[in-house]
């Protein structure tokens, strides 16, 4: 005989999820999704998500709503095929050379590059028996003398990290295509002014904790490519635990509604900055993709549209004098990151290339008194003020 349904108990109804909010209507921005655990209908249902004959999750380190509404938000906007959300911009590093790079194997590495990339693939890598050499990213004849036979990655920033070096991508990625090698480009310094797949790139990875986020509440990385590709490094990210997290996968999407404003106004700021800085006395170097001064204007000016970038670096030649600015600014804060609505400052030397003497960093063309500038949205006379108080004290 049936046993009739009772009314729970008041600690079953406190212990129990409350059943979905029924609605005819959608909400107008996307909802964070919490939950780590997905409930599938039955044993075939999990069967099928699974092997990917349906669509939806199981648990949140391999999947979850916020994630693939932004991983598929950054594909779109990168022209790929398809994306995946780590935990941070080195968790999609990394998750590219586990991904690609076997025993035994060679990666090519633009000279350069992060700070932290750079650490990965001379010290980390080897330990797994990958080996590496530099190139070039601004001469395309440099990655055809590097190529080996064991090469199976070529790694480049748009953009790089503090000299704001511009890549050949157009030309880098005719050599990998040939050679059979996926190119893979750290896009963090060029979100919309650049889309790399378009001059022909493998893989687009961006530190969403900068630009994207743009507010420096967030920490993740993105990775956009093709299926094929991304497919194999969702599962490695998940095995390793890289994957990002919903409430910061949401913020990143809160964040890249107003990327293109942002982007337009914080490049049109660092060029007009750039150029002040150029002239000025106490300046010894301005590196900047938009003045006609830069080693790769020409490269910048055909790559980078709507604008070259948010990010200015100077150089005042020592420690002190570097030091000396950073206490001077009142109202622009030593900040080791980017990407923020306002402008911020960060030192090289000290920070991202923290660890190399004076001599490591002048092969790189560095120097400790070099200062990143990232770049805000605030009126271009206050930050020239304040600048100016700055390297007058």
């Amino acid at each position: 005989m049936p046993t009739e349904a009772t009314t729970p108990n008041e600690a079953t109804l406190c212990a129990r999820a409350p059943m979905p909010a029924e609605s005819s209507s959608r909400p107008l921005v996307p909802s964070i999704d919490l939950s780590v655990v997905f409930c599938p209908a039955d044993l075939d249902h999990v069967d099928a998500l699974s092997d990917g004959k349906a669509a939806g999750f199981i648990y949140a380190r391999d999947g979850h709503p916020n994630a693939a509404q932004l991983a598929l938000k950054m594909a779109r906007l990168e022209g790929a095929e398809a994306g995946v959300i780590c935990a941070s911009g080195m968790g999609a590093i990394a998750s590219v050379f586990l991904t690609l790079l076997s025993q035994g194997d060679h990666v090519l590495l633009a000279k350069g590059t992060y700070g932290k990339t750079t650490a990965l693939v001379t010290r980390q890598l080897p330990r797994w028996g990958i080996n590496h050499d530099f190139f070039d990213a601004s001469d395309a004849a440099s990655l055809g003398q590097g190529l080996k036979p064991k090469t199976r990655l070529v790694f480049v920033e748009t953009v790089s990290n503090p000299l704001l070096r511009v890549a050949d991508i157009d030309t880098l990625a005719k050599l990998s295509r040939e050679a059979g090698i996926p190119l893979a480009v750290d896009n963090t310094f060029a979100p919309l002014i650049c889309r790399p797949i378009e001059h022909g790139a493998t893989l687009v990875i961006h530190s969403a904790t900068k630009m994207i986020g743009g507010h420096s509440d967030l920490t993740l990385g993105v990775l956009v490519g093709p299926g094929e590709l991304i497919e194999p490094t969702k599962v490695l990210a998940s095995t390793l635990g890289q994957t990002g997290n919903p409430f910061e996968s949401w913020l990143a999407l809160r964040g890249l509604a107003t990327l293109s404003v942002r982007m337009e106004r914080a490049s049109r700021n660092a060029l007009e900055l750039a150029r002040r800085f150029e002239k000025h006395g106490k300046v010894d170097r301005t590196f900047y993709p938009g003045l006609e001064s830069h080693p790769e204007f020409a490269i910048a000016s055909k790559l980078l549209k709507g604008g070259f970038g948010a990010m200015v670096t100077i150089d005042l030649g020592t420690r002190e004098r570097a030091a000396r600015l950073i206490r001077g600014l009142k109202g622009i804060p030593f900040a080791p990151s980017l990407g923020d609505v306002q402008t911020t400052l960060s030192h090289p030397a000290t920070t991202s290339h923290r660890g190399q003497d004076a001599q490591q960093l002048a092969a790189q063309g560095m120097s400790e008194g070099m200062i990143r500038i990232s770049v805000g949205l605030e009126e271009i006379e206050d930050l020239w003020g304040e600048f100016l108080v700055g390297l007058e004290n």
